[in-house]
């Protein structure tokens, strides 16, 4: 027969925990899931050929390149295509340092008007932990288009950007690191799958801690059943 006598403050923090652990668990899961599904859906990719860039509305996004590890700033170029504004990803200045928005140039590609070809993205919500965005200086740390068009006095914004070819220091292009299905980042799915196993693992552990201790000190017992006369 087993006895059991739980310390109430001890049995209510360990719930809590439990949780919260649980909880951490299922979203890593979940995101998981929804990036590997995520992983084996093309991306959509668009052509404008006619349009007219519009330099002064330069925006820069900060991210971390996925190919080299980088950090830097993206350059998001708006063009005019029909009656509305849609933003390029077309290039990627390294570093940490902001860049000085008067010295950024709208991408060449885009000044000569060669046709745009890139996949067409419509941006998640900023995370929780996001960065206020610097409008006054350009700078956004999640892409929201709506707020980096008005930063730049523009109007009818259009709800996608397109991600196109950065062209490196040598003049040869690269595949724009950051076009990526819906759902996905720069953290593969296995990543989350071992964060989600790893709070599912300290749950147990935080279960198996509880119990022990609850042994040691003689609240949970295994007691030899009653004699019956």
């Amino acid at each position: 027969m087993i006895r059991f006598r739980p310390l109430p403050l001890m049995t209510l923090l360990t719930v809590l925990a439990l949780a919260v652990l649980i909880a951490l668990g299922r979203w890593q899961w979940e995101k998981f899931e929804t990036k590997t599904a995520a992983a084996e859906e093309p991306v959509a990719e668009m052509t404008i050929e006619a349009y007219t860039p519009l330099p002064d509305g330069l925006q820069f996004v900060f991210g971390l390149r996925t190919d080299t590890r980088e950090q830097g700033w993206r350059v998001f170029a708006p063009v005019q295509f029909g009656e509305s504004v849609v933003f390029v990803d077309s290039d990627f200045i390294p570093g940490v340092e902001p860049p000085n928005a008067d010295e950024v140039r709208m991408p060449a590609t885009l000044r000569l008007g060669a046709p745009i070809v890139g996949a067409s993205i419509r941006p998640e919500g900023a995370g929780p932990m996001t960065l206020a965005p610097r409008p006054m200086q350009r700078l956004w740390f999640a892409v929201d288009l709506n707020a980096m068009g008005r930063n730049a006095g523009l109007v009818n914004i259009a709800d996608y950007y397109l991600a196109v070819g950065y062209v490196g220091a040598d003049g040869r292009a690269t595949a724009n690191p950051f076009a990526l299905a819906p759902g996905a980042d720069a953290l593969p799915p296995a990543r989350h799958m071992g964060y989600a196993l790893t709070w599912y693992g300290l749950a147990l552990v935080l279960l198996v801690i509880f119990f022990a201790y609850h042994i040691s000190v003689k609240r949970l017992t295994l007691a030899p059943p009653r004699r019956q006369d």
